[in-house]
């Protein structure tokens, strides 16, 4: 694990790959407001800021107490639960109307389950690129 986390760019590091989360945190909340229409766009700014200076704070405190490799753990957790949560929305709300009413509901949640969990495997490899990275450019 001593690729990750260059000693020059470790805050940046951190506050980029927290950045990330937070924007996929923020389209969670755009879904959820779409298709349930109970939340505000400031309530949106409000718990996107929060999501971001939690989600930092946490990073700092995983990879500083717990080690980097554990950090690369917890950021694939949150990547799974945000796109699973994701993907239940859009399966009972979008993916129904976009197939068509033929198809059973047990294969349109697979398939947004599928499609989602394969959007968090590419956003875990750009994070880890991220990590690995040794300049800005």
């Amino acid at each position: 694990m001593d690729v990750f986390f260059s000693d020059s760019l470790y805050n940046a590091k951190i506050f980029l790959v927290s950045s990330i989360l937070t924007i996929i945190f923020f389209l969670l909340l755009l879904t959820r407001k779409i298709y349930k229409k109970k939340l505000t766009i400031s309530n949106l700014s409000i718990y996107s800021s929060l999501f971001l200076l939690l989600i930092t704070l946490s990073s700092l405190l995983v990879v500083n107490f717990f080690g980097k490799f554990t950090y690369v753990l917890f950021i694939a957790a949150v990547i799974t639960v945000i796109y699973s949560e994701i993907s239940f929305i859009l399966g009972k709300y979008f993916f129904p109307n976009f197939v068509s009413e033929n198809v059973s509901k047990e294969i349109v949640y697979m398939f947004s389950f599928i499609v989602f969990i394969n959007a968090g495997y590419f956003t875990f490899m750009l994070i880890l690129d991220i990590l690995k990275a040794e300049t800005y450019i």
